[in-house]
């Protein structure tokens, strides 16, 4: 099984409202369309807005591999501009599995920065991507870190 980072930006989508409030959540699939497998580890990251930190915020499972849908209208409603259209895209359906609100704390950005595996993921080093393959390391760190927290 593989593990991800898949990132959104709260300037775009509600994403602390939505991970608080549901269980399931469609997630834009962008790139390694042919690594995305039911039953790989999806870790939801919170890009920088406002000056509220970065950082996973969430840990999911992939529950399909990508198709080609709209939003579901309980997802779609946490879009922040309510007039974009809701087109079809490739997406991916996750259920959210541990949330920051339920015992865990978010692993930062700067928590990652400290960690010499860590401060080298791309959604370190390039952070305007959606969807990140995390290597072996990335991810038992990661796990590590969030069962800590």
């Amino acid at each position: 099984m593989g593990s991800w980072i898949f990132q959104g930006n709260p300037a775009e989508f509600r994403i602390d409202d939505a991970i608080r409030e549901l269980d399931r959540i469609t997630w834009l699939a962008k790139v390694n369309l042919d690594k995305m497998r039911p039953g790989d580890t999806v870790f939801i990251w919170k890009s920088i807005h406002n000056n509220e930190p970065a950082g996973i915020v969430a840990k999911a499972i992939m529950e399909t591999t990508w198709m080609p849908i709209s939003s579901p209208p309980d997802v779609f409603s946490y879009w922040v501009d309510s007039k974009k259209k809701n087109t079809k895209a490739k997406r991916v359906w996750l259920d959210i599995k541990e949330k920051q609100s339920e015992g865990h704390t978010m692993i930062t950005r700067d928590m990652c920065l400290e960690d010499d595996i860590l401060k080298e993921m791309l959604v370190i080093r390039q952070p305007n991507g959606t969807n990140y393959l995390l290597s072996d390391n990335e991810a038992e760190i990661l796990e590590s870190i969030w069962a800590e927290t």
